[in-house]
This record gives C-alpha cells, sequence and structure tokens, in this order.
C-alpha cells in the first residue's frame, strides 16, 4: 500500500484519482478539500462498496483508518493508496 504524502496530492486529483473518504459518519467533522465518495471501512471491510477498478486514494482523519482500508482493498485487486497523516497532514500544512 503507497502512502502518499500530502504534496503529492495536487498532481494525484489532476491524474483523476478516485478519492474516497473513509470516516466513520460520527467522525466527519473536517470537510474535504477536494471532491469525495464516501464509503465508511465497515462497508469496505464488509465487500459492500461497489467501488469502480480505478486508483482509489484513500482519507481520514489521521491516516490511519485509511491505512487499513486500502489494505482490504489492495486484498480485492485494486490500487489503493492512503493520505499519509490523514486530512490533519493537510490543515497543518496550509
Amino acid at each position: 500500500m503507497r502512502k502518499v504524502k500530502p504534496e503529492e496530492l495536487p498532481a494525484l486529483l489532476n491524474q483523476g484519482v478516485k478519492v474516497v473518504d473513509v470516516r466513520p459518519a460520527d467522525k466527519r467533522h473536517t470537510p474535504l478539500p477536494f471532491p469525495a465518495e464516501w464509503v465508511p471501512l465497515e462497508k469496505i471491510q464488509a465487500g459492500e462498496h461497489h467501488l469502480p477498478k480505478v486508483p482509489l486514494l484513500l482519507v481520514c482523519e489521521k491516516g490511519l483508518i485509511s491505512q487499513v482500508a486500502a489494505l482490504y482493498l489492495e486484498a480485492e485487486g485494486y490500487e489503493a493508496m492512503s493520505l499519509e497523516g490523514g486530512l490533519q497532514a493537510l490543515t497543518e500544512g496550509s
């Protein structure tokens, strides 16, 4: 599973990577600065995500839940990446 550094994000977004917000509903306080589909980790673990087989960038608050989700998706044959440090790393860097 590839960890994406916050400074790599603009290039990935320009390339059209699909962003997936994997935070649980009660943790979705930080708004996203880019379009994303919301698919909580539980749905990914259960295989109930219906995500297309395209490169995916998974995001969460601190980067831990997205790493777990990426591992599940990789096991299903997806190209899955996790935003290192999560959304907090984006707000700290600005």
